[in-house]
């Protein structure tokens, strides 16, 4: 689909952006948006690279998976029902969003443990900073740890965190006993699996 872009140069210009994309049929997209560089478009005029959101379907029929990628500025839409779901669909918000679950999935990992998991190291990170806006981004998996970037606890340095592998198990041991406890209950909002439905202002 054709969408119109202004560049921060005010030079406007349109490009094409798919809605749809199969990653079993474009394999090389699961590289690209674990490196951050899906959909990167270079401004014709002053080759800026910009990162513009659009609503996205990704599809990953091997992983039995269809997720509908919102754009961030639809957050706020999407929690007061102003923005729809496609059936049969999970919701990420934000292509980083949609890069992390990919890289969750590839790993064989089951989201909501891994999204219970950001939410412990995140209140951490809120007792070494109260101040801090904190995020956590799942960073890979070896055979004994998970791999977590903390961004914001200070300026332009991630903190990484190795977690045990026995942790997650023990969480996911948890969680399939009981998955209406804590912090698993609050962490779906309809199709939506995040940390940041923990952070919704009606929840504070």
């Amino acid at each position: 689909m054709k969408h119109s872009i202004t560049c921060q140069c005010e030079h406007r210009f349109e490009v094409d952006i798919p809605e749809l994309v199969n990653l079993d049929e474009k394999t090389k997209v699961i590289e690209e948006l674990c490196n951050g560089t899906f959909l990167t478009i270079i401004c014709p005029s002053c080759d800026t690279p910009l990162k513009p959101e659009f609503p996205l379907i990704i599809e990953w029929p091997s992983h039995k998976t269809r997720l509908q990628v919102l754009p961030e500025f639809d957050r706020g839409a999407f929690y007061t029902n102003k923005v729809q779901a496609a059936p049969h669909t999970e919701i990420v918000i934000g292509y980083p969003e949609a890069a992390d679950r990919i890289m969750v999935l590839r790993e064989g990992l089951d989201p909501i443990i891994i999204e219970a998991l950001k939410y412990y190291l995140l209140l951490k990170a809120d007792e070494m900073n109260p101040e801090a806006e904190a995020t956590a981004w799942f960073a890979g998996k070896n055979r004994e740890t998970l791999e977590f970037h903390v961004h914001g606890l200070r300026n332009e340095e991630v903190a990484v965190s190795n977690i045990p592998f026995t942790v997650y198990t023990k969480t996911s041991e948890e969680y399939h006993r009981n998955p209406d406890i804590e912090p698993f209950k609050s962490l779906r909002f309809g199709p939506y699996v995040s940390v940041q439905n923990l952070l919704r202002p009606e929840l504070e």
